[in-house]
């Protein structure tokens, strides 16, 4: 009993002593990733740098400075905080130590990159007896526009054409590739252009000469890398002019149909037009024969009646008076030449066709059917318009929001470079289910200049991009080059070639199908069937880049 008593009261010392901490070394060394760390302009990065061996380094200074710049520190950790007084003001508010320091991990978030970050960082740990330092690169890449590519007449005429592609806003320099509709690569007779602005944004121009017959279409794509690039395509025939091949079934089509349908638009309109008058101009020639008979068959009394020559006109074309009409003489001929006086033309007569030409007169349409028409039209059914405002706290940083949310337009910050590739703001709404529309007025009537660029549409919460529906945007684009278009399968594809002022979005999350209409004309622009998504839905705006004309959300 006592030995069992000893042994317990030995495990409690043991428990209840403390164990040492683990000793600071007084040396350490910093681990550092060997090459650059690439990133994409206007998205986050981190920039790791790690003691070895691990310990706590919370008591430790903590410094992030740029290698040509050591007196304004990216990030300064003192004194268990972070002097954010004494940083360098470019970058208060988009960096962040995001390891933990007690396991001595010093790694540094920096948000929102733009391509005056790219350089080299210094990641430096000091203690009161060591120091360490290492060097951090920060590679920032930047996507252009998407190309623009243009035909002309080749030099000397015959059977090829001169094919242009430009796209701007690259950075670092990017490649081009050419490709038939089969995927081959073009290799022969191409020439680049590369030019730098102030910025230090590349532009690149690629050329080549093609013979329209040997593909259907031709694809310009200009890269980084397969996943920072854009790509444009092209029918490669001049406008307005003869392929060798002449003319295909579709254009064919492209120029007949909308002829053929406007004619059969103005048939229809004097049709209708031709039969109200035809139903004005019959009972018109009622009144008009009824008084041409009166007066060819003039009504005798029976004093006038009294030669035989009178009579053998009377017994040629009997027309007696009320007195002489007899129950026997009107059954002899009761129809045959009814002659009746303007007094004796009833309503009852006119009961034969009292609705064989309806015309109303403009008191009888009513407000209700001019309000009805676009809804119905567009929709086939009631649908209750969203009044939708724009999120301030998702707007890029180029867009000026105003009117309580409801004008967005695009203006360039003083003093900084134009990098966002994507620049919109999403609405304050988001929709999971049921079937919503919004409209947004893209060009207003007293305005003489035409909008260069803009975009409408609906995309997830967190997309990225490119501005696909691979990655949660369903966009509708329009380009004064290019006219409007959107993205299938990553692919820009052209639709209507028309420039709306006014742009009805329509969203049916049940039948998942995004729709746009010309809300002016009703027409349709087009329809996206496979918006299938479990995240919310927010609508998408952008004015357009370097375009300072605003978009208005009613």
């Amino acid at each position: 009993m006592h030995s069992g008593l000893c042994l317990t009261l030995l495990s409690v010392a043991v428990l209840t002593v403390p164990i040492p901490a683990q000793p600071v070394p007084e040396t350490f060394t910093l681990t550092v990733p060997d090459g650059p760390i690439s990133s994409q302009s206007g998205s986050s990065v981190s920039l790791l740098c790690q003691v070895s061996p691990i310990f706590n380094i919370k008591p430790f200074e903590v410094k992030w400075y740029r290698s040509d710049d050591i007196n304004k520190p990216t990030l300064l950790y003192k004194d268990h905080k972070i002097q954010e007084a004494l940083m360098d003001p470019r970058f208060r508010g988009r960096v962040s130590l995001t390891g933990e320091l007690e396991r001595g991990d010093a790694s540094l978030r920096l948000e929102r990159v733009t391509l005056e970050d790219s350089g080299e960082f210094v990641c430096y740990i000091a203690s009161n007896k060591w120091y360490e330092k290492a060097r951090v690169v920060l590679a920032v890449s930047v996507t252009g526009s998407q190309p623009v590519i243009s035909v002309a007449e080749a030099r000397g005429g015959g059977s090829q054409v001169n094919v242009t592609c430009s796209s701007e806003g690259w950075s670092p320099q990017p490649r081009v590739t050419w490709r038939n509709k089969e995927g081959t690569e073009i290799t022969n007779g191409q020439e680049v252009q590369n030019t730098t602005d102030s910025q230090g944004l590349v532009s690149v121009s690629s050329w080549l000469l093609y013979s329209p017959s040997e593909s259907d279409w031709l694809s310009c794509i200009v890269f980084l890398s397969d996943e920072w690039k854009t790509e444009g395509r092209i029918l490669p025939a001049l406008p307005g002019g003869d392929s060798k091949k002449g003319f295909t079934v579709n254009q064919v089509l492209l120029v007949v149909l909308p002829v053929l349908f406007l004619v059969i638009i103005i048939c229809a309109l004097c049709f209708i037009i031709v039969f109200k008058r035809k139903g004005q101009i019959d009972q018109g020639l009622n009144v008009a024969e009824t008084k041409r008979l009166i007066k060819e068959n003039p009504v005798q009394s029976p004093a006038n009646q009294t030669t035989s020559d009178n009579k053998d006109k009377l017994e040629e074309n009997p027309v007696q008076s009320p007195a002489n009409l007899t129950t026997t003489d009107n059954k002899d001929k009761p129809e045959e030449n009814p002659v009746q006086s303007p007094a004796n033309l009833t309503t009852t007569d006119n009961k034969d066709k009292p609705e064989e030409n309806p015309v109303q007169s403009p008191a009888n349409l009513t407000t209700t059917d001019n309000e009805d028409k676009l809804e119905d039209l567009l929709l086939g059914k009631k649908v209750k318009e969203e009044h939708i405002t724009t999120d301030a706290k998702t707007a890029s940083l180029a867009i000026r929001l105003s009117q309580k949310g409801k004008r967005v337009q695009y203006v360039k910050a003083k003093d900084k470079p134009d990098l966002q590739q994507s620049i919109h703001v999403l609405g304050n709404k988001g929709f999971d289910s049921g079937q919503h529309y919004w409209k947004v007025k893209i060009q207003d009537d007293d305005r003489k200049e035409e909008k260069l660029a803009w975009y409408l549409g609906v995309t997830k919460e967190n997309a990225q991009c490119p501005l696909t529906p691979q990655n949660g945007f369903w966009v509708l684009f329009y380009e004064k080059e290019v006219g409007l278009h959107v993205y299938v399968d990553s692919v820009k594809t052209p639709t209507r070639q028309t420039t709306p002022t006014t742009v009805c979005v329509f969203l049916d999350c049940d039948k998942h199908t995004l729709s746009f209409y010309d809300a002016d004309s009703g027409s349709l622009l087009y329809t996206f069937n496979d918006v299938k998504t479990t995240d919310t839905l927010y609508p998408v705006f952008s004015p357009g880049k370097r375009d300072p004309q605003p978009l208005k959300i009613y």
